[in-house]
């Protein structure tokens, strides 16, 4: 007698929680981007020594010529200043990326061209505040606010959000 059925059987729903941790090595150029933010409050990236191009974060090769960065890495201070590329605000959870936790609330995210010595900007998407979103426009430059040094862990989460530069908010959690 065979227990195989032409019709699928319905599984039930679970409310089974399981944790999930994960440590991963972030690499000489990523964990040299998160020291440098953790301690310092500065984003660091890398000119690409072949084709000039910004990498933020940084990387050792580049996405445009892939040309290697591995020798003698050109290490440059970016911002605290960008200019807001484009931007979307949303009102939904969404999954914060470091911790797994839920995050909840209306959130305004834009792709930010950040200032480099480099031909060309970086570019991040990140959080941008302190203004409205019926205010916020392409070509509105913004500063990164971080954390206070003593709650700085190395994640992108250390820079809370970029608040138009015309505000008298400090840039470093101060």
């Amino acid at each position: 007698m065979s227990t195989e059925s032409n019709h699928p059987v319905p599984v039930p729903p679970t409310r089974l929680r399981t944790s999930f941790f994960m440590d991963y090595p972030v690499g000489l150029f990523n964990g040299r981007f998160a020291r440098e933010m953790r301690d310092n409050g500065r984003l660091l990236g890398i000119v690409c020594r072949h084709c000039g191009f910004s990498l933020l974060p940084p990387q050792a090769v580049c996405t445009v010529c892939h040309g290697e960065n591995f020798e003698d890495p050109n290490w440059v201070e970016m911002g605290p200043e960008a200019t807001v590329a484009g931007f979307m605000t949303f009102n939904m959870p969404y999954i914060d990326s470091n911790d797994l936790s839920v995050k909840k609330g209306s959130s305004t995210v834009g792709q930010l061209m950040v200032d480099s010595p480099g031909k060309t900007t970086g570019f991040l998407w990140h959080f941008i505040g302190e203004v409205e979103a019926g205010k916020l426009r392409n070509g509105m430059r913004v500063r990164a606010v971080f954390r206070p040094k003593e709650e700085r862990q190395g994640l992108m989460t250390d820079i809370l959000y970029w608040c138009p530069v015309d505000s008298d908010h400090p840039t470093q959690g101060d």
